[in-house]
Order: structure tokens, then sequence, then C-alpha cells
């Protein structure tokens, strides 16, 4: 009986790993000269706003236990939450930013005494960089942020069509990475 599943199992192996493949390269179309010419002027310019529609929160047994419980908004997973109406923003200013976004995971030092706190930050970037890749068709801006006794590391990927990745890791808490759009105030 196993050896009548093994090509089923081959050939749905084979059937993901196409999709998987394709959904890859089609992430890479080439913009346009418009397209590529608006994120390079957003990436220089440093000044625009990140609201974030979904938070991935790096999975364990604290965000199993809450998506067992039904405490996610619906429509949301362990690995993806509905951030929704949820009021957050990562803002870029030049060489500051200010971050207003909430924080699902595992924290391993607390300094709240009870009282939930996400992922805030105002003040400069330090250690900033920016990295263009041309396969790809996004920006990489890396920086690192102290706040209190806080250490991030954020890394925000900018894509043509205004869509935005930013991933932060902390020596606090779980990494987490969010996934938004941009806007930009003279656009």
């Amino acid at each position: 009986m196993r050896i009548s599943n093994r090509p089923t199992a081959l050939f749905l192996s084979c059937l993901f790993l196409l999709l998987a493949f394709s959904a890859c390269k089609s992430a890479a179309k080439p913009l346009t000269p418009e397209e590529q010419a608006r994120l390079e002027r957003i990436v220089a310019d440093r000044n625009f706003t990140m609201i974030a529609q979904w938070a991935e929160p790096t999975p364990d047994v604290g965000i199993n236990a809450m998506a067992s419980a039904g405490l996610f908004p619906p429509g949301s997973s362990p690995s993806r939450i509905n951030l929704g109406e949820n009021s957050n923003y990562f803002k870029m200013k030049g060489d500051s930013v200010f971050i207003q976004l909430p924080y699902y995971g595992e924290r391993q030092v607390v300094k709240t005494y009870g009282r939930a706190e996400g992922i805030t930050y105002e003040g400069l970037a330090k250690d900033l960089k920016v990295n263009r890749n041309t396969e790809h068709n996004y920006y990489d801006i890396g920086f690192s942020a102290k706040d209190r006794s806080e250490i991030f590391l954020c890394n925000l990927r900018l894509y043509g069509g205004k869509r935005a990745l930013l991933t932060v890791q902390s020596n606090q808490r779980n990494q987490i990475r969010y996934d938004g759009n941009i806007t930009v105030e003279n656009d």
C-alpha cells in the first residue's frame, strides 16, 4: 500500500515546489521606470510612514496557545496575525524613526510590571545602511535603535508598489516581522 502512495506523494511534492518557485519568480518582476523612480525617491528622501496589516511572530508555545484559545482576530494564524484596525505605524523622517507597533511573542525580560507593551521607539536610526537588490527589485534599510535597556535591530525592506516588510530583532524578545504598505506625504 505504501508503494502506491509514493508516486502520489512525489507528484504532490514536485507540484508544491513548482508552485513555490513560480511564486518566487513572479515577485521579482521588473518594475516600470516610473515605479523604479518612485521607489528610489522614497529611499533617498526617507520621509514615509508604514502601516502594518500583518504581524508575523516567531512561533512558540505561547503564540500557539493564544491561537488555540481563539484570541486572534478572524483570518489569523499563529504565524500571521491580522492587525486590521489596530493603530500602528513605523515612520521614517531622515535619520529619525518613530515606531509604535503591537508585539506578539515571547519576551524574555519584562520591565512593564503587568501592562502589555508593544515595540515603541522615537529617536535616531543608528548604523543606518541602505542596500539595493537589483535582481529582486527591493531596497533594504537596516539600522539599530536603543530604547532604555532594549536594543532593536531593524531591517525595512521596501518593494515597488509601496509594499514593505519590517523585521525587528531585540535583546529582550523573539523576532517579529510586520507586513504592510507605505505612504508618502507628497506622493
